[in-house]
């Protein structure tokens, strides 16, 4: 039992990392306003764009992939306990809790409850990052620009991949 929850939390981090991750920021993306038209130095805010449309269309697919095979399984099914997967993301653990006894053929019925498990980390996930979409909005880099005249200063922030993480750099010409 304990292989069968390591090996599905394995999988699960796996397709995180494959699913969630955030995409790398380039040089391009960042504008550097020039500090010598400006008279007084300018400091841009971040701005939020709304959802962060990277998380927000991957948590659509991941929970639509998933949920999918779930309905035409609660749709073809003769059993009872299946149509609890009609209801996204909670469905298929409600679905796994009233299984009941097997009765009859049961040769399938190890493989059902691990694709249930499996279906329910998926549309999990997929919730999760429909969530962490509304919860993390995207937004712009900070471009700070200015100085005295014949000055120039220019400071740019972007998101960025580092070893350890995610974070912010910093580039600027002082």
């Amino acid at each position: 039992m304990k292989r069968l929850v390591a090996g599905c939390l394995g999988v699960s981090a796996a397709a995180l990392t494959l699913l969630g991750g955030a995409s790398s920021a380039f040089a391009g993306d960042t504008v550097i306003v020039e500090g010598n038209t400006a008279p007084a130095p300018v400091v841009g805010e971040p701005r939020s764009s709304g959802p962060n449309a990277y998380l927000l269309r991957s948590g659509l697919f991941t929970l639509g992939l998933a949920y999918a095979p779930a309905l035409v399984v609660a749709i073809e099914s003769d059993r009872s306990a299946d149509d609890h997967l009609y209801i996204p993301v909670a469905g298929p653990w409600l679905d796994l809790g009233n299984r009941g006894d097997c009765n009859g053929d049961c040769n399938g019925e190890t493989a059902n409850k691990v694709l249930l498990v499996t279906d329910g980390i998926f549309q999990g996930l997929g919730a999760l990052q429909i969530v962490g979409a509304l919860v993390f909005p995207q937004s712009h880099g900070v471009t700070v620009a200015g100085g005295e005249p014949g000055s120039d200063v220019s400071v740019s922030l972007a998101p960025a991949r580092f070893l350890g993480g995610q974070g912010v750099m910093a580039v600027g010409e002082f």
